[in-house]
Formats: structure tokens, C-alpha cells, sequence
């Protein structure tokens, strides 16, 4: 017993290190992501064989799904985040659109935002509850 309460914690303790490594695609910096995404919209088709592009697309999908997994929460309580329209959503959200509105948040405030926050702050700018 006594064995195994020594690996628990030993292998707590190795997680809560390894912690920062493994964080959340959706953790990035919103600049960052923001200018890499100018970056690469800019290159086209030749976008697909940059290094960056699957990362990129993972990290704006982690964050799209945690922003919208918050919303259905608030929803839930009365009170949603953001209201999509039902023409919005049949049309769905290109990589302008991303560009676009993370660009109408100012630098200095993209700079320390996570990606999930800015993707937050564009959908409640973007879709208001009335």
C-alpha cells in the first residue's frame, strides 16, 4: 500500500510539472495566432504545407469548442455569452472572418490575451444578446 501511495504521488507531482508543456491548444497567445494566420491566409494553397497550419487549426478549434461549451453553460443558466443568428450559423466562420476580428482587437490587448479570451471577446462583440 504503502508503495503505491508513493507512485500516486510521484506521478502527481509529474503531472503538475509537466502541466505548463501540455497546455490547452486554446492557451496560445491571440497575437501570435493572429499574425501567423495573416501569414498564412496570405500564402494561399501553398498554406497547407507550412508547419504551422495544423497547429494553428487545432488551436483556434480548441478554443472555438471551449467558448462555445461556455456559452451553452450560461445559456443553460439564463444568461448566454453570445447570441448566434440562425443565418450566421448556416453560413459558418472562414478564416477572414477570424483574421478580421481578432485584427479589430488592439495590439496591445491581443498581446496578453489567450486565444480563448479573444475568441470570447469577438463572438460576444460579434453576436450580442439583445
Amino acid at each position: 500500500m504503502r508503495k503505491r501511495f508513493n507512485f500516486l504521488v510521484i506521478a502527481a507531482g509529474t503531472a503538475l510539472l509537466a502541466a505548463p508543456l501540455t497546455a490547452a491548444p486554446g492557451d496560445a497567445n491571440a497575437d501570435e495566432f493572429y499574425r501567423d494566420a495573416k501569414e498564412l491566409n496570405a500564402k494561399g494553397m501553398r498554406a497547407m504545407f507550412d508547419k504551422r497550419t495544423k497547429p494553428r487549426m487545432a488551436q483556434i478549434k480548441d478554443a472555438a469548442e471551449t467558448v462555445k461549451a461556455a456559452n451553452e453553460v450560461a445559456t443553460k443558466a439564463g444568461k448566454p455569452l453570445y447570441c448566434v443568428p440562425a443565418a450566421a450559423r448556416k453560413k459558418g466562420i472562414d478564416v477572414p472572418f477570424i483574421i478580421s476580428r481578432l485584427g479589430a482587437i488592439p495590439e496591445s490587448r491581443r498581446k496578453t490575451m489567450t486565444l480563448k479570451k479573444a475568441w470570447r471577446e469577438v463572438l460576444v462583440t460579434e453576436y450580442p444578446c439583445s
